[in-house]
């Protein structure tokens, strides 16, 4: 039997109550259904009861991407409201992932703000705007366009843009990608801060300016691993169609 793989769902049209949808892009869909998995769709329960009755049924979760989360979560500054999302997710996401990393072992891959909820539920931080805040350890700015606001209009828009991510030896990231280089898209305007790391987990890959593209469980112990690109939407190339491979096998499937 192929293993069940839960997803989280964005939510649209908040605002009219007869038009308020939870939704799943089909990328994220089709790589895990792609990679042998089936994906179930999780909608934001209001009641937490009913989220646990359902995962203890799945055999993996992919946390997918969206609006940002509430910075009150970690500590951080005020955002503009446009750029927070709707407070049923949040609230679901933080639930969702409090149980996964606390009460269970199975296997978990987050993807952009899904690696970002895996840091912030472990007690770590965001950068919450790259092109106004992000300094690396040595003191470099951002010098990369992660942002596609900032390539709209350009030929380098969508899914179009790449930049080569470094990744370390021996992480369990360079052996799913196959190499300590790969070449990844981005869509994000912030990240993990990397002086405030999530308790137990270990940055695997890096942009070139710095920003951390990839942290995993620092003991190895179970497959826990956040992407801060989107390899759902590059799964026609084989090292970002083997990180949805590695998630469904971890969670026993082929």
């Amino acid at each position: 039997m192929r293993p069940l793989i839960g997803l989280n769902t964005s939510l649209s049209d908040m605002n009219d109550p007869l038009k308020a949808k939870a939704l799943c892009h089909l990328k994220y869909i089709d790589a895990i259904a792609g990679a042998g998995g089936v994906p179930i769709v999780i909608p934001p329960y209001i009641e937490r009861s009913m989220l646990e009755d359902v995962l203890p049924k799945l055999d993996g979760f992919c946390l997918i991407g969206g609006p940002d989360y509430d910075p009150i979560r970690y500590g951080g500054h005020p955002q503009q409201p446009d750029e927070i999302m709707d407070a049923r997710r949040n609230v679901f996401d933080l639930w969702l992932a409090a149980y996964l990393l606390e009460n269970s072992s199975k296997p978990v891959l987050g993807i952009c703000g899904g690696h970002q909820l895996i840091n912030i539920s472990l007690g770590g931080a965001l950068i919450q705007d790259l092109r106004t805040e992000w300094k690396s350890a040595d003191k470099q700015a951002c010098t990369l366009q992660h942002s596609d606001d900032e390539r709209t209009g350009g030929t380098q828009a969508g899914n179009v843009y790449r930049h080569e991510v470094r990744v370390a030896p021996g992480s369990r990231m360079a052996a799913i990608v196959g190499g300590n280089t790969v070449l990844t898209n981005s869509y994000h305007h912030q990240a993990i801060d990397p002086a405030r790391i999530g308790a137990g987990l270990k940055v695997t890959a890096w942009a070139p300016d710095g920003v951390i593209e990839a942290v995993e469980a620092g003991n190895n112990a179970r497959f826990l691993l956040g992407i801060q690109w989107h390899p759902e939407r590059q799964a026609d190339e084989r090292e970002h169609r083997a990180i949805f491979e590695s998630l469904v096998a971890a969670a026993g499937g082929r």
